[in-house]
Parts: C-alpha cells; structure tokens; sequence
C-alpha cells in the first residue's frame, strides 16, 4: 500500500509537470507566432508615417520605434502618455506665445483705426479720414487672410497626412482581417473607407475649405462699408458647408456601422460552421487541425489590435497638434475682439470676431476628418474582434 502512495503522487508530479511544459510552450508558441507575423508584414509606409511625426514633433512627445509601440500595445511595455500630455501643454502654450506678435498688430490696428474716427473733425474733410480708414482696414485684411492661408495650409496638410496614413494602414489591417476569417468584413469594409478616404482627400481638402477661405473673405469685405454687404451670402456658404461636411459624416460612419455590424456576423457564423465542420467530420486530425488555427486566429488577432492601436494613436498625433495650432489662431482673433471692444470700431471688433469663426470652420473640417478616420479603424478592429468571439 505504501508503494502505492508512493506512485501515484509520482504520477501526479508528472502529470502536472507535463501540464506545465504544455502550457508553457503554448505560449512560447504563440510568442514565436506573433513576432513571425510581424515581420512577415509590410510596415515600411507606417513606419515612415512614424518617422515623420518622431521628426517634426519630437520635441515635445518621446519618440518610438514602430516594433517597440506594437509591442507596447501587446502589453510588453509601456507607452509614456503622462510625456504625450506633457508635450501637448507644451506646444499649446508655445503656439499662444507665437501668435503674440499678431494679437499685437490686431490691437494696434484697430487703436489705430479709432483713434482715426475720433479725430475726423481735424481733417479738413470727411473724405480724407475715411480713406485712412480704409487703408488701415485693409492692412487688417491683409493679417487676417495670411493667418486664414496659414491656417488652411496646416488644415490642408493634416488632412492629406491622414488620408496617406489610412491608405497605409488599412491594407495591412484588412490583411490580419482576413486571416482571422474577416473575408466579408474586408469585402465590405474596403470600397467603403477608401471611398471615404477618396472623398475626404478632394471633398474636404480640395472643395469646401476654399470655399470657407471664400467665405472669410467676405466676411472681412462686408465690414469695408456701411453700403455694401455681403454677409447673408457669407452666412448662407458656410452653412452650406456644416450641412455638407455632417452630411458626408453621417452617410460614411452609418454605412460603416451597419455594413460592419452585419459582415461581422456573416463571418461570424462561416468560421463557427467550417470550425464545427473539420471537427467532426475529419477524425482526429480535424480537432488538431482546428485548434492549431485557432492559436494563429488568436494571434493573428492580437497583431491586428496591436497595429490597429498603434494606428489610432498616430492619427490623433497628425490631428492633434494642426487642431491646436489652428484653435491658438483662433484664440488670438477672440482675444483681440475681446480687448478692443471698448474702445475700438464696431465693424473692426466684428471683422476679428467673424474671422474667428471662420478659422473655427477649418478647425471643426479637421477634426470631422480625424473622427471619421478614427471611427472607421475602431469600426474594423470591434468587427474582428466579434468576428473571433462569434467562432
């Protein structure tokens, strides 16, 4: 009996020891999985995106190599976001600094411009003090169209910036879509965001900010005399462009969101069924066969999230730094409205106003532009992510 005991806590050891050496080369496994996946993907064009943010903004977020931030995302390591936080406090304040100079010549201007209407009795005609007027008005419209060209140039370069990124990205996540059984997902999802991407490109950046440009414009004409106007036409193009910009918005992520929802369960469903399939109608080697994929499913679908993150991230830093030097001009013009009110022209105090709003047009076309790219990646990151659940 006591020999017994003795081989069968023997045979327990063993069990359990060949338990662990199972489950520890499982995982070893799919490590090994992983990384080959990676390196078997082209990640050149993404990695270059990286270089490009690493190398204009480096100063104020910290700088990652492509494989370290997926890796970060797998949970080997970690990402500095209190550093990002950092920087982006850091840049705002720099731009509010910068723009200084201009909050300056806005305040002078306009100092200048009512100093001019209250000393029209020392002229020896009306006329005259008026033709001053205009001149320094129109000094003013100078300043105010380069901030606007500034501001539509970076608006322009975030968005083209983004569109290169997605067109980047999304053949690479459609790829690891795919190998975890997405077929339908990419078949759906791919005329449709880089239709999206399409229109974004020529839509937004080629049509309507013009057209907002154009609106400023007349925005600043209107404010010249008391005997022309122009600000119905003004208020009637930019209201045209929110309607067609949440338009263009709600037909793209709606589509999205309904196609994505149902391809996910038509996929859902295929794998289940080939799944239930190789089981029980191969004999030994259809388990066998169906838990090794299983494993590359899975790790398939951790690279896929990996990348999809790091993808969500480096469109919110092309985003985030465009929007905040262009919310700092807008600031500035707000700021300036707000200074001279009391003792500046009520058409001058009204043309800064104005042109902050029109400024807050390209801020608002840029940040649709970032949300719908970044629900569109959440989008096909939760579909895969349903889809394996549904197996």
């Amino acid at each position: 009996m006591k020999g017994d005991g003795i081989l069968k806590k023997i045979f327990f050891i063993v069990l359990i020891c060949v338990f662990a050496l199972f489950f520890f080369t499982r995982q070893v496994l799919a490590l090994d999985i992983v990384d080959e996946q990676l390196q078997n993907l082209d990640l050149n064009n993404i990695d270059s995106f990286l270089k490009q943010i690493n190398s204009k903004y480096g100063d104020y977020i910290p700088q990652y190599d492509l494989n370290d931030l997926i890796s970060s995302m797998r949970g080997q390591g970690g990402y500095d976001f209190g550093g990002v936080v950092k920087g982006i406090m850091k840049y705002v304040f720099r731009e509010v600094f910068a723009n200084y100079a201009l909050l300056g010549q806005l305040i002078a201007l306009s100092v200048v411009c009512s100093v001019l209407r209250n000393i029209n009795a020392a002229f020896e005609s009306d006329s005259v003090a008026k033709v001053t007027y205009s001149v320094v008005y129109l000094i003013l419209i100078v300043i105010a169209i380069q901030s606007f060209s500034v501001a539509m140039m970076v608006g322009k370069e975030a968005i083209e910036n983004m569109v290169n990124l997605i067109q980047a990205l999304m053949p690479t996540i459609f790829t690891l879509l795919a190998s975890i059984g997405g077929i339908t997902s990419v078949a759906v999802f791919n005329p449709i965001i880089f239709a999206g991407v399409s229109a974004a490109s020529t839509w937004i950046k080629d049509i309507l900010l013009p057209v907002m440009f154009f609106t400023a414009v007349l925005g600043l004409i209107n404010n010249i005399s008391d005997k022309f106007h122009v600000s119905l036409l003004a208020s009637f193009l930019k209201q045209v462009c929110v309607f067609l910009l949440g338009l263009f918005l709600c037909v793209f992520l709606g589509i999205l969101v309904v196609k994505g929802a149902a391809s996910a369960t038509i996929d859902g469903i295929t794998v289940r069924t080939a799944k239930f399939a190789s089981k029980n109608f191969i004999p030994i080697v259809g388990g066998i066969f169906s838990d090794t994929v299983d494993t590359i499913v899975g790790c398939s679908l951790i690279l896929k999230n990996s990348i999809g993150f790091v993808g969500l991230l480096m469109v919110l830093m092309i985003a985030i730094f465009p929007v905040l030097k262009i919310l700092s001009i807008v600031f500035i013009y707000k700021l300036a409205g707000a200074v001279i009110q009391p003792i500046g022209e009520e058409s001058m105090v009204k043309c800064l106003n104005d042109m902050a709003n029109s400024l807050m047009m390209i801020f608002i076309s840029v940040a649709s532009v970032a949300m719908m790219f970044f629900v569109a990646i959440t989008v096909v990151l939760t579909v895969g992510n349903v889809t394996v659940m549904m197996r």
